[in-house]
């Protein structure tokens, strides 16, 4: 009778863990396919002696994302985009769709990298400047910027894009140290 307890307290405090690994993998694998993203688009972009775009663009239902090539030199704009000069290669995705319970955000109660004080609310998760373009170049440089991914369960992921080489950092918020790691 006694071992019959135990299997279920372990049970029930057992399956809430799982769930909350499965969230933060779902959130880390989230992380890794945008810095993929970004490779590719620098391998891309130096295959094609063309600059790649990753547009970040808000939409009702969240933040799609789509790569384009830059159709006449002048690197990947928005107005370039709108004309048709600079191509989609792909479809739009939404990180979400991908993976579940994933979106764009920044808590406001956690400071952006590199901040000591909480962002705030409406902070911005996709930062790249004014057009949330990401651009790589076929020199193998890119924009420098971040993006925020948030899970279900509030956990928070940075990815850092290194402008002068377009290397990409996997960063994770520990709540208990307040501090953003490195991943």
């Amino acid at each position: 009778m006694l071992a019959g307890c135990i299997f279920f307290v372990v049970v029930g405090i057992a399956v809430p863990l799982l769930t909350v690994a499965r969230h933060e993998q779902r959130l880390q694998a989230a992380a890794s396919y945008l810095r993929a993203r970004v490779m590719l688009a620098r391998a891309e972009a130096a295959r094609n002696g063309a600059a790649i775009g990753l547009r970040f663009a808000a939409r009702d239902r969240g933040i799609d994302l789509r790569s384009y090539l830059d159709g006449n030199g002048n690197g990947v704009r928005t107005a370039d985009i709108r004309s048709g000069l600079d191509q989609p290669l792909d479809t739009e995705v939404r990180i979400g769709d991908l993976f579940g319970g994933v979106r764009f955000a920044l808590s406001p109660a956690v400071p952006a990298l590199a901040a000591t004080s909480p962002a705030g609310a409406g902070a911005d998760p996709v930062r790249l400047g004014a057009s949330d373009i990401l651009t790589v170049t076929p020199l193998g440089t890119a924009t420098s910027g971040t993006l925020y991914l948030r899970n279900q369960e509030g956990h928070q992921a940075a990815v850092r894009v290194l402008g002068a080489t377009a290397r990409v950092r996997i960063h994770r918020f520990d709540f208990q140290t307040w501090q953003w790691t490195t991943r």
